[in-house]
C-alpha cells in the first residue's frame, strides 16, 4: 500500500465523478453502446461467419442411373464480404456521399452497398476418386449482394470520424445514434429477451392435461458458425404406465420423443450399467440409490433395443435425412452413416462432435432433472435474469441476414439447376459457361437481402414472411422529446402475449436489481413486459473462449476426455464454459479467484462472467452475447480498491473510466505512484451478482462480520433514464414515479437541436424552455439539461374558487399572455410525382387549372404558386390546398391534355403558417416535396400539464393577474393546484422540490435533487428560514377578488412543470351537419372526417333512466338515419309500397290494403334485410 494510496478513502460525492465518467464518456455514447457495439460486431464478424458456413454449395448434374452417381458437380465457395461507404445514386448517374440528414430529408434508406467474392469450381466425375478432375476454377470478385442498412454513429456511419463542420452542423450535436434510417424514417430495434442458450434448465409443469410433469431443456447453439438453436428436452412422463414413469428425449430430426436409453445406445453407450454410470457416476454410493430406482422404468422402456445400430435404425425410422441429392439411391448403411453425421452436427452442437461428450452432457441433464424431482436442488426460475439474454440490434440483424442469405443460396441453387437443364450453354455443350457475366445477376439475386432487411426494419416483422415472424421488433424512434428518444434506445421487450394472464413475468425479479429500471414500464397490457435498462447497464457482445480454455487447462482442469473412470466425476466440481461441460476441477475456489484476477488485469475479456454455483457445485464461465452487466466497486480485504488518487486522475482527465476497469493507468512522472495492474471497478453480470455479496453503500463495509466482494457505486444507478430525472424520487409513492416515466415522454420541449432543419411528420417545441431549478445530478450529466422539456413556475397548493377540483389546475392568464407554456406545433405534409403504370406518364406538381382539370375539390387553390407549392410564411387554414398536383388522363373527345386533381389539402381543424418548403428527388429519381406547417399553441382550458411527480391535471380555469391570490410582496402564483392531490398520492418529493426551489431562487443557484442522498428536510427548512421565509414554505396570501387576507396560509414556491402533448385544440370536436356513411346512412365517425359524436349504449341508458324519451328518439332516429318502411299487417314482413301511386302489395300473403307505416333507423332496416338474406325473417307486428 502506497503512502498516499489505500488510506485515502473515497466518499459518496466521489461516486459522482465515477458516474460522470461512465455516462459522459465519448459524448454519452454509453447510453447506446449496446446497440452500436453489437452492430459493429455484426458487420465485422457475424456477416463473414454466416456467409462462410454455407461453403461449399454443391450442385450436381447429369445423373447416371446405372452407376448411381452424377457426372458433374458445380461447387461454389463464398469468400470475403466487402462494404462501400453510404452513397446517393442520382438520376443522372452521378454519386455522392450520403449523410443521415440527407437520407431523412429525401426519404432515402441510409445503407451501404455490400459485395462478395465467389469461387466457382466445375468437377467432373465427383463420385469416382480415380477419375475425379477439376475442369474449371473461376474466381468472381465483388459480386453485389445488395445494400445493408447502416446504423447511425456506428463505425460504418459517415459521422463517425467526420471532420467537415458543415456536415456535422446538419445533425443535432446531442444525437447519440443507435438507430437506422429507412425510407427517411428513423427506426430503432428494441432489445428482445430470450432464454439463455446452452444452459440446462429444469422446470415443473403443473398442468393436469400435460403429458410430461418435469422437463429439462437446453437450447443448444454452436460456438462455431451462427445457426438457429437446436432444442433438446429430457422429459419425465406425468402418469405411471405398467413399468412406471419413464424418461423421453425430444431431439432434432426426430418426429417422436425417443426413450432415454435408446438415445444413449445411439451415442455408443450400450449397456444399462454404463448408461446409469453416465447419469449418477457412482452406482455404489447410497446418495444415488434414489436416482437409480427412479431410472428403472426407463431401463425397461429402452430394453427392446440393445445395440447402437438398432438404436440408429429406430431414430432413422422416426426421423428424416436432409441435404442429400434427390436422385442418388442410398443403401441402408449409407443412410445410417448420414444420420450419424446429422447427430454429430445437430444433437447438442455446443458440446462438439464427440459422442462421448454428448453422452456425458445428456447424463448431466438427466442427473439435474432427477435431483430437482427428488427436491435435492431447486427448480430453475424462467423469469430470473440469470437465465435470460437480451438480443440487441446486431444479433437480430444477423438472424435476419442469415434467413435471407439462406433464401438467396436456395434461389441460387434453383436458378443454376434451371440453367443446367435448359440454359443456352447446351447449344455449344460448354458446361463451363453455365455461370457467366451475362446471367450472374439472374442467378444471384442482389435484391433478396436488401429488400428483406429493409422490409424487416420498415415494418418491424422480423423473419421471412412465410415463417412465423416476430412482430414489432423495429419501431419508429420516438422523437417527441429528447428524453423519450433516449428511453426508446434503451428499451427491452419480453416476447410474450400482451393479453396473457401470467403475473410472474411482469413482476420485478431480484436478479433485475441494477439491471432493469424498477419504475419505467407502461401502464395497461404491457405492464412489466416492456422494460427499460438501468443507467449503467451494458449488454455484452460475444468474445472468444480460447484464452479462457487455455488458462483453465493450464491450471488444474481435468478434461472429460482424460477421465477414464466415471466414478471420478462424482462430487467433483464441474467447469462449464458457455454451458459446455469441459471438465472437472479439484479446487474450484482457487480457479475462480485466478480467473477473476485475470479478468481484472484485462488478460481475459473484462465482460467475462465467472461464478461458482454452490448448489450445483459448478464453475460457470460465460462469454456469450446478450448478458446484462453493470459496474461495481471491487472490495478487497474489506475495503474498496478505488482511492482518492483515481478520482483525482479522472477529474484531471488523465485517465478515462475504461482505465479503472482495465487497470491500464498510464505511468508518467506525475502519476507514477498510482500505476496499478488490476482494475478497481468490475463489470458484473446477473449470474456473478447472484453468487456474490454486494454492499449497498460504503457504510455497510464497516460490518466486519460480512465478507463483501463488491460495493454499489451509487443506489441511483438502479434507475432508468426517465426515473433518474425525478428529483427526490425515493420520497414518492412508487406508482407516481411510474406515471412520470410515462408522462416524461409526452412532455414538450426541444427534441433535437437541429429541429429547424428536420422535416419530421409532427413536432412540438416549447417556446421558452428552462433548466429545472432543482435537478438530479444525472439530469446534469446527461445532455437532457441542454434540451429541457418544461418550465419553472410558481405553484400554490390551495382551494381557490373551486375551479381546481379533481386534479384541475387554475392558471394565471397574464402569465400565459407573457408566454408561459406557449408552444409551436409543426406538421409536415409530403407528396411525390409517381409514375402512372398504365399510361407511363408522370404526375405533375402545378397549380390546377379549372379549365383543364377534372375532379377539383371544394377548397381554395388561390395560395398555390405555379410550381404547385405555397410560399413560405403564408397563412393557411382548413380546405386550403398546400401542394398542387395533377394526374394526366386521356380524353377521347379533346386533343388537349386533361388532368385529374390530386392536390393535398390542410387537415380539418388545422391552421397556421407555411414554415418551410423543401423539394428534391427521392431514391427512384422522382420529384417530391415536403411542406412544414407551423402553428402556435397557447395554453387554454382543458390542456394537460404535469409536475415531475406524476401529479397530472388539466386547466380548469384561467384568472387574470389581478384576480389571483398575492403575497405581501405582490407575487402571484402561475398555477394553483388542489391540496387533495398530495396526501393520498404521497408525492412528498414535490413538496421538497418546492421548498428547495424557493431557496435556489433566493440564493441564485441550482438545487441537487438526486435520490438516495440522505437529504434532510430539516436542513432545507433552516436554510429557507435564513432566506426570510416561513420554514415550511407556507405563505400568507390575499384574495385577488376582494383583497382580504386568506384564512389559511398556502404552501407556495417554484416547481418544474411540463406541458403534455394532449391539447384541447387537437381533440375538441362538434358538428351540426356533415358527411354520412354510404352503407348505414349515419354520420361519419372521427374528428378527421368531420364526423358526429357517438351516442352510445351508456348514453342511451342514462336517457332512459332520466325518462327523456323525446330526446332519445331525436338523437337516435330523427337527427341520424331516420327511415320509413311499410310493413304487412298480416305477415309482419317489409313490403314494397309506393304511397304516391297508392300501390300496396305483399305477394307472400296476397295482402293489398292492410299496411302500416313504420319509422326506424336505416341501420335497423339493413340488419333486417341481412337476416332475411340468411333465411331468418324478423316479423314486425305494428297492430
Amino acid at each position: 500500500m502506497s503512502k498516499t494510496g489505500r488510506n485515502t478513502l473515497i466518499d459518496d460525492l466521489d461516486a459522482w465523478t465515477i458516474i460522470r465518467s461512465i455516462l459522459g464518456e465519448n459524448n454519452h455514447i454509453s447510453m447506446v453502446k449496446h446497440h452500436i457495439e453489437s452492430y459493429n460486431d455484426f458487420i465485422k464478424n457475424k456477416i463473414g461467419i454466416i456467409v462462410k458456413q454455407f461453403n461449399p454449395l454443391s450442385i450436381y448434374h447429369s445423373y447416371n442411373e446405372e452407376e448411381n452417381n452424377y457426372r458433374y458437380e458445380i461447387m461454389i465457395e463464398f469468400g470475403d464480404v466487402h462494404f462501400n461507404k453510404p452513397l446517393v445514386y442520382e438520376n443522372d448517374g452521378s454519386t455522392k456521399t450520403m449523410y443521415p440528414q440527407e437520407a431523412r430529408l429525401r426519404n432515402l434508406s441510409y445503407s451501404a452497398a455490400a459485395s462478395i467474392d465467389m469461387t466457382v469450381t466445375l468437377i467432373s466425375n465427383p463420385y469416382d476418386p480415380d477419375t475425379r478432375a477439376i475442369s474449371l476454377k473461376k474466381e468472381l470478385k465483388n459480386i453485389s449482394i445488395g445494400k445493408i442498412p447502416i446504423m447511425v454513429k456506428s463505425d460504418f456511419c459517415m459521422l463517425k470520424n467526420e471532420t467537415n463542420k458543415s456536415s456535422l452542423d446538419e445533425e443535432c450535436k446531442h444525437d447519440l445514434g443507435g438507430y437506422f434510417i429507412i425510407n427517411g424514417n428513423e427506426k430503432v430495434i428494441v432489445g428482445q429477451e430470450k432464454i439463455t442458450p446452452n444452459k440446462v434448465l429444469v422446470f415443473q409443469n403443473n398442468k393436469a392435461s400435460s403429458k410430461y410433469s418435469h422437463v429439462c431443456d437446453v437450447k443448444s447453439e454452436s460456438s462455431k458458425g451462427f445457426n438457429s438453436p437446436k432444442n433438446v428436452s429430457v422429459k419425465l412422463t406425468a402418469r405411471e404406465n405398467v413399468i412406471g414413469r419413464t424418461i423421453k428425449v425430444a431431439i432434432p430430426h426426430s418426429r417422436v420423443d425417443v426413450p432415454l436409453f435408446v438415445l444413449f445406445r445411439a451415442l455408443g453407450v450400450t449397456s444399462d450399467k454404463e448408461i446409469i454410470r453416465h447419469i449418477v457416476y457412482d452406482i455404489n454410493d447410497p446418495e444415488n440409490y434414489d436416482l437409480i430406482n427412479w431410472l428403472k422404468p426407463s431401463v425397461e422402456d429402452g430394453s427392446i433395443i440393445s445395440t447402437q445400430t438398432e438404436a440408429l435404425e429406430f431414430l432413422l425410422k422416426n426421423g428424416s435425412i436432409l441435404g442429400q441429392p434427390r436422385d442418388i439411391k442410398l443403401s441402408k448403411e449409407k443412410k445410417l452413416e448420414i444420420y450419424l453425421g446429422m447427430l454429430e452436427r445437430d444433437l447438442l452442437p455446443h458440446v462438439g462432435e464427440n459422442f462421448r461428450d454428448k453422452a456425458l452432457f445428456l447424463g448431466y441433464m438427466v442427473n439435474k432433472l432427477g435431483k430437482c424431482f427428488h427436491n435435492k436442488i431447486p427448480f430453475d426460475d424462467r423469469d430470473s435474469y440469470c437465465n435470460k439474454r437480451v438480443e440487441t440490434s446486431g444479433y437480430l440483424m444477423a438472424v435476419l441476414f442469415r434467413q435471407y442469405f439462406t433464401k438467396l443460396v436456395k434461389d441460387m441453387r434453383n436458378s443454376i439447376m434451371k440453367e443446367l437443364n435448359s440454359g443456352p450453354w447446351k447449344s455449344n455443350n460448354q458446361i463451363e459457361d453455365v455461370i457467366n457475366s451475362t446471367n450472374l445477376y439472374k442467378i444471384l439475386k442482389s435484391t433478396t437481402i436488401e429488400s428483406g432487411l429493409k422490409y424487416g426494419l420498415a415494418t418491424g416483422n422480423w423473419g421471412i414472411k412465410s415463417n412465423n415472424s416476430k412482430v414489432g421488433i423495429a419501431q419508429v424512434l420516438s422523437r417527441l422529446t429528447y428524453i423519450s428518444t433516449l428511453s426508446h434506445l434503451r428499451r427491452v421487450n419480453t416476447p410474450t402475449e400482451k393479453t396473457g394472464k401470467l403475473i410472474a413475468p411482469r413482476k420485478l425479479h431480484p436478479t433485475q436489481f441494477g439491471i432493469i429500471c424498477p419504475s419505467e414500464t407502461p401502464e395497461g397490457g404491457s405492464v412489466g413486459l416492456v422494460k427499460n435498462l438501468s443507467l449503467s447497464t451494458y449488454v455484452t457482445i460475444d468474445s472468444s473462449i480460447e484464452p479462457i480454455v487455455k488458462i483453465v487447462n493450464e491450471n488444474g482442469l481435468i478434461e472429460n476426455n482424460s477421465v477414464e473412470c466415471l466414478e471420478d466425476f462424482f462430487n467433483k466440481s464441474k467447469v462449464l464454459i458457455n454451458g459446455n461441460w469441459i471438465g472437472i476441477h479439484h479446487n474450484p475456489i482457487n480457479l475462480v479467484e485466478l480467473l477473476v484476477s485475470l479478468k481484472r488485469q484485462a488478460i481475459i475479456n473484462p465482460y467475462t462472467s465467472i461464478s461458482f454455483n454452490t448448489d450445483m457445485n459448478e464453475v460457470n464461465i460465460f462469454t456469450d452475447a446478450g448478458r446484462c452487466s453493470r459496474p461495481l466497486y471491487i472490495v478487497e480485504n474489506k475495503a474498496l480498491k478505488i482511492t482518492k488518487q483515481h478520482i483525482g486522475l479522472l477529474n484531471s482527465k488523465m485517465i478515462q473510466f475504461k482505465n479503472l476497469i482495465l487497470g491500464s493507468i498510464p505511468v508518467n512522472n506525475q502519476v507514477n505512484d498510482c500505476n496499478i495492474k488490476e482494475g478497481v471497478i468490475e463489470y458484473v453480470d446477473t449470474e456473478e451478482a447472484w453468487f456474490s455479496m454486494i454492499a449497498m453503500n460504503m457504510e455497510k463495509l464497516k460490518d466486519k462480520n460480512v465478507n463483501y466482494k463488491y460495493c454499489e457505486i451509487h443506489p441511483c444507478l438502479i434507475l432508468g433514464v426517465l426515473a433518474s430525472h425525478i428529483p427526490f424520487c425515493n420520497h414518492n409513492q412508487s406508482p407516481r414515479n411510474t406515471y412520470q416515466s410515462a408522462m416524461g415522454k409526452q412532455a414538450m420541449g426541444i427534441y433535437a437541436q437541429n429541429f429547424k432543419k428536420r422535416m419530421d411528420t409532427m413536432g412540438h417545441i416549447l417556446n421558452y424552455t428552462a433548466k429545472p431549478l432543482v435537478n438530479t445530478r444525472i439530469g446534469r450529466i446527461l445532455p437532457t439539461a441542454e434540451v429541457p422539456n418544461g418550465m419553472n413556475v410558481i405553484v400554490a397548493i390551495g382551494s381557490y374558487s373551486g375551479y381546481n377540483q379533481e386534479d384541475s389546475i387554475i392558471f394565471n392568464q397574464s402569465a400565459i399572455d407573457r408566454g408561459l407554456f406557449r408552444s409551436t406545433f409543426y406538421r409536415t405534409y409530403k407528396d411525390d410525382e409517381k409514375k402512372i403504370q398504365s399510361s407511363g406518364q408522370d404526375e405533375r406538381f402545378m397549380k390546377p387549372d379549372v379549365k383543364i382539370t377534372k375532379g377539383m375539390k371544394p377548397g381554395s387553390y388561390d395560395k398555390l404558386e405555379d410550381n404547385g407549392m405555397v410560399k413560405e410564411n403564408t397563412y393557411v387554414t382548413t380546405n386550403d390546398a398546400i401542394i398542387g398536383k395533377v394526374i394526366p388522363t386521356k380524353d377521347k373527345n379533346r386533343d388537349a391534355k386533361i388532368y385529374r386533381d390530386s392536390s393535398t389539402f390542410l387537415r380539418n381543424n388545422e391552421s397556421g403558417f407555411i414554415d418551410k418548403v423543401y423539394y428534391n428527388r427521392n431514391g427512384e429519381g422522382h420529384k417530391f416535396c415536403k411542406i412544414r406547417m407551423r402553428s402556435e399553441r397557447i395554453p387554454k382550458i382543458g390542456d394537460k400539464f404535469s409536475s415531475r411527480h406524476g401529479q397530472k391535471g388539466t386547466v380548469g380555469m384561467t384568472f387574470r393577474h389581478q384576480d389571483m391570490p398575492y403575497t405581501k410582496d405582490g407575487i402571484t402564483p402561475d398555477i394553483i393546484i388542489n391540496p387533495h392531490a398530495i396526501p393520498s398520492r404521497m408525492t412528498i418529493a414535490q413538496l421538497i422540490e418546492c421548498i428547495l426551489g424557493k431557496i435556489c431562487v433566493n440564493v441564485g443557484g441550482y438545487g441537487d435533487g438526486s435520490p438516495f442522498m440522505n437529504t434532510s428536510v430539516h436542513d432545507i427548512s433552516e436554510m429557507l428560514e435564513e432566506c426570510g421565509f416561513e420554514q415550511y414554505g407556507n405563505e400568507i396570501l390575499y384574495n385577488g377578488f376582494n383583497g382580504r387576507q386568506m384564512e389559511t396560509k398556502l404552501f407556495m414556491g417554484p416547481t418544474y412543470y411540463q406541458r403534455l402533448k394532449h391539447m384541447v385544440e387537437d381533440k375538441v370536436h362538434s358538428r351540426a351537419t356533415g358527411p354520412m356513411v354510404l352503407l348505414t346512412r349515419q354520420p361519419a365517425e372521427g374528428r378527421t372526417r368531420d364526423g358526429g359524436l357517438r351516442f352510445g349504449e351508456m348514453e342511451r341508458d342514462c336517457m332512459i333512466a332520466h325518462g327523456s324519451m323525446g330526446f332519445l328518439k331525436e338523437r337516435t332516429i330523427d337527427v341520424s338515419d331516420n327511415y320509413r318502411i311499410f310493413v304487412c299487417n298480416e305477415c309482419g314482413l317489409i313490403s314494397p309500397v309506393n304511397p304516391v301511386k297508392k300501390i300496396y302489395s305483399c305477394k307472400k300473403c296476397d295482402n293489398y290494403n292492410d299496411f302500416s307505416e313504420i319509422r326506424l333507423p336505416y341501420a335497423c332496416k339493413l340488419l333486417i334485410q341481412e337476416l332475411e338474406s340468411m333465411s331468418i325473417a324478423p316479423r314486425l307486428m305494428a297492430k
